[in-house]
């Protein structure tokens, strides 16, 4: 069946299920769940859905990080990647070949690979309980949240598919039993403008309606002098959801429908140049070397004239000159339209839920790959420059839908379902290389199909002991046609296909197609016992498995790399133990874990003879183990102090990646374990501080957090050695090119100070991010090798501002 006569389907299946709701209503009341409730005699209770069931998180043998609504705002988390600075051992990129909005995720060294359509992420982003499967619009800003917890660890018996490294638990508020509304508008540095409101009402006994919005827009942060303008604004920022509940009481149904709109838009990423290679790009009289905002790798670094020594690390230098106007004009453009129904229906000792969702969604991007405006073209006289730039779009449909039964026997807890998915959607890329010798066009339609069955089961031996087992199966099967052509730049009938048994011809003389497909099937599992010693403590050891499914990539992949590639598997063992001490005035939360994880998934940026790619491989095996701290205090009336510390070990394992460097004819095989494993920072930590004065009109907070992440590699080679064919100047080429990929430590001070009055319910807030204007990067593109240049993606430069809020 097709997604849209799904989306059909599923829409007028809604609104007859609400209907049907509606009518056996005789009184109804709608109130949703606290996800932490208050308690003036020590640190708050907080309940989470970690396990699919509301469980308070200091006895969920989960390693789990909690936010509600007053946590998201005083730390400032307006979007996914914000996330990063509140919980231990995640880490967050954005930007980098794909736009603005894509996320790639990381936890415990599990990490998202590649915007690519066809492969996935290893951190599950679920949204109101949806699986949103494209990260590429994964990072549009939160609006109107309830609460976001951070799992950690394979996730893959409740969660699904795709969580081999965790997930990520997001959900929005819910309308009430009372009339609600607030309005927030907000004003900020680099003409930062935002306006938000939310009305909530009770229509009726049986029925509640919520409507929240926001539009936003700001200057640019990067100012770049090439195109005239700053880079990083943002130009648009809508997104308005609705959300319907309907619940009545005496026939134990609840209905919720929510809809989400998105249109976004801003002007482009902007690049700071890491490193040069003159061997590629023949720079007049200036050597390789990487820019001194990075590291100062070679001594006798000279920099391009374009820029000099002590120039900012806000400013950037892009200015495609391809001739194609949307190339040339920056931009990344995001829309997105989403339903979902949960159905939840309370049978006395069996519960039941649906879940049925539709999401749509558009997005494009261009990028400068060089970061700077050359004029000097290394190939040939004939072509006027050696820009390197690229615009891609994604069009993608999913729907899904999941079916929980889950309730209590004796001792006995248990959960069980069935799940099922599908997506399809093509994307495609116009690159323009080195001046146009490449100019090849990118073109691939897709669709994925999923479906998986689960159960877990949760058995109290006695009061204080607890054994739990789950098991999940999933069975995959995804497709691919490819239809890419040489030149995009020729009139369409005339673009030469490079794909399938056409390959040579032209699209005129016969189709450009090359079809295929690929089925995979894997097990995810969990064991684990918990017992609680106390009130005050709880203990938990347990193992887990789960895979991250296999996929297609749709661009070039040269031999002896293949256009598919396998399913990636992670096995983990894990102990913790979470304790309130002090009359609850103290937590403190650790887990030790350890993880092996094979037929790694990674990402290979290239340029192979004059056409550039990027495709997904699998590589050796990785051995992971370190520890996660979390705690809180209350040391005196109105202070809240919180952290969290990290530590992650990530290797490949000796031997587990080998790699031929030669050609099938003569073979040079070098071994590549000794690299470092990918957005696997060793350290990560944060700090914050709260402090409430009641006053005679209300009350007036103070927040301050600082988070800190270390190195990470994003990028990384390893070069023939002499020995083995190679030369001292590629030898030096890969160390340099290594050099310039690793995003280098950093930590970040953000502030809030609010004046909070109770008669009328207005909040004033005076805010701060990267007060310190620390020089940070989201993210790395390695061309050193290929295009001749390393750019790294600045992260935001301190900004400052004000929002008024009013509630009724």
């Amino acid at each position: 069946m097709k997604i849209g006569n799904i989306r059909t389907l599923f829409m007028t299946s809604t609104v007859l299920a609400a209907g049907l709701v509606i009518s056996g209503a005789a009184q109804a009341q709608s109130a949703p769940a606290e996800e932490e409730t208050a308690d003036q005699g020590g640190i708050a209770e907080i309940i989470v859905t970690a396990r699919k069931s509301s469980e308070n998180i200091q006895s969920v043998p989960v390693a789990v990080t909690a936010l509600s609504a007053d946590d998201l705002a005083s730390k400032q988390v307006f979007e996914v990647t914000d996330l990063a600075r509140t919980a231990p051992s995640l880490t967050i990129s954005t930007g980098g070949t794909g736009p603005a909005s894509i996320v790639y995720l990381a936890i415990r060294g599990q990490a998202q690979n590649s915007p690519n359509s066809l492969s996935d992420s290893s951190v599950g982003i679920y949204m109101d309980g949806v699986y949103v499967a494209r990260p590429i619009v994964g990072n549009l800003g939160f609006l109107d949240m309830a609460s976001a917890e951070v799992l950690r660890g394979p996730q893959g018996t409740l969660f699904g598919r795709n969580t081999t490294g965790g997930a990520l638990n997001l959900t929005s508020n819910r309308p009430g039993d009372e009339y609600e509304a607030m309005l927030k508008v907000g004003f900020g540095n680099y003409n930062y403008q935002s306006i938000e409101g939310m009305v909530s009402a009770p229509v009726s006994e049986a029925v509640g309606l919520r409507i929240a919005g926001r539009y936003g827009k700001r200057d640019g942060y990067f100012q770049n002098d090439k195109i005239g303008y700053p880079q990083g604004s943002i130009d648009k920022d809508f997104v308005l959801r609705s959300t319907l509940v309907v619940a009545p009481v005496e026939s134990n149904l609840k209905l919720t429908v929510i809809a989400d709109f998105v249109r976004y838009a801003d002007d482009g990423n902007a690049t700071a140049v890491a490193a040069i290679n003159p061997s590629v790009l023949s720079l007049p009289g200036y050597g390789a070397f990487i820019n001194p905002e990075f590291a100062q790798f070679v001594s006798s670094a000279q920099l391009p004239a374009f820029t000099a020594a002590n120039s900012k690390w806000t400013d950037t230098f892009s200015r495609p000159q391809t001739g194609d106007s949307q190339i040339d004009t920056l931009q990344n453009n995001n829309e997105v339209d989403a339903i979902s129904g949960t159905l939840e229906w309370d049978l006395g000792g069996v519960s039941i839920k649906s879940i049925t969702a539709y999401r749509k969604s558009f997005t494009d991007d261009s990028l400068d790959l060089h970061g700077f405006p050359s004029s000097v073209n290394p190939f040939t006289p004939f072509l006027p420059n050696a820009t390197s730039a690229f615009i891609s779009t994604y069009n993608n449909e999913q729907f899904s839908e999941e079916l929980q039964l889950s309730g209590s026997l004796g001792a006995l807890d248990w959960q069980t379902g069935v799940y099922y998915f599908k997506e399809s959607g093509d994307e495609q890329s116009r690159a323009f290389v080195l001046g146009g010798v490449q100019s090849a066009r990118t073109l691939s339609e897709y669709s994925s199909r999923s479906a998986g069955a689960f159960a877990q089961l949760n058995y109290n031996v006695t009061d204080a002991l607890r054994v739990t087992g789950g098991l999940r199966y999933t069975w995959d099967k995804r497709t691919i046609d490819r239809q890419s052509t040489d030149n995009w730049r020729k009139p369409d009938n005339l673009e030469v296909c490079t794909v399938g048994p056409n390959t040579g011809k032209t699209a005129e003389a016969a189709p450009c197609t090359d079809p295929r497909s690929a089925s995979f099937k894997y097990p995810a599992w969990t064991l684990g016992a918990d017992y609680r010693l106390s009130d005050q403590l709880f203990l938990y050891a347990k193992t887990s498995g789960a895979s991250m499914s296999g996929g297609f990539n749709s661009r070039f992949v040269p031999a002896p790399f293949t256009q598919q590639f396998n399913p990636e598997k992670v096995r983990d063992a894990e102990v913790g133990f979470k304790g309130d001490f002090l009359d609850r005035r103290l937590r403190t939360n650790m887990a030790f874990f350890f993880a092996k994880q094979s037929n790694v998934q990674r990402i290979v940026n290239a340029l192979v003879g004059t056409t550039l790619t990027q495709f997904v491989t699998n590589t050796g095996k990785v051995d992971a183990k370190g520890f996660e701290f979390e705690g809180t205090a209350l040391p005196w009336d109105g202070m809240e102090l919180t952290g969290s510390l990290s530590y992650l070990d990530a290797k490949y394992v000796r031997g587990s990646r080998t790699e031929n460097q030669g050609t099938a004819l003569a073979p040079v095989l070098v071994d590549r374990s000794g690299e470092p494993v990918t957005q696997a920072p060793k350290w990560t930590w944060n700090v914050g501080a709260t402090q409430t004065f009641p006053t005679s009109f209300g009350a007036v907070s103070l927040h301050a957090d600082y988070a800190y992440i270390a190195d990470r590699a994003m990028d990384a080679a390893t070069a023939k050695s002499l020995a083995q064919g190679g030369t001292q100047s590629n030898i030096n080429a890969i160390a340099i090119s290594n050099a310039a990929s690793i995003i280098k430590g950093y930590g970040l001070l953000n502030g809030l100070i609010a004046i909070n009055f109770d008669n009328p319910g207005i909040e004033l807030a005076f805010w701060g991010r990267n007060l310190t204007n620390q020089a940070w990067f989201t993210n790395v593109f390695n061309g050193y090798a290929g295009l001749g240049a390393t750019v790294q993606f600045q992260g935001a430069p301190r900004t400052f501002g004000a929002t008024a809020t009013i509630k009724f």
